[in-house]
């Protein structure tokens, strides 16, 4: 009987939120009971980054995007089960926003007023 995966598609999902938090590398390794160097594999090639604080993504054609470590958390997560980097999805939301002009209904700014 082979040995148990220890970084599984849910772990490495979560691996972002540890960040945001304020764990270290070697913490969250040891938190997840793997070696440091598989934890920095594992993330690298899953485009998980370790590093804390704010970070810029890079969209499409080169320009960059700053969001706090509590979105890209919660980007890293979901970019994690869609099998995406946390800046092609970030990529793929803002164009679904402008491509059906949904940027009311995400901001939450209601419907349009009235033309006068």
């Amino acid at each position: 009987m082979g040995r148990q995966a220890i970084l599984t598609r849910n772990v490495l999902a979560g691996i972002p939120a540890l960040v945001a938090q304020g764990l270290r590398k070697a913490d969250i390794a040891k938190r997840l009971g793997c070696k440091e160097s598989t934890l920095q594999v594992r993330c690298c090639n899953a485009g998980i980054s370790l590093r804390g604080g704010a970070k810029r993504l890079k969209l499409r054609d080169g320009v960059p995007l700053t969001l706090s470590r509590e979105t890209i958390a919660s980007l890293g997560m979901r970019a994690a089960r869609e099998g995406c980097s946390e800046a092609q999805l970030a990529s793929d939301l803002l164009e679904t926003i402008a491509r059906d002009g949904l940027y009311d209904a995400v901001l939450d700014l209601g419907p349009p007023l009235p033309a006068n």
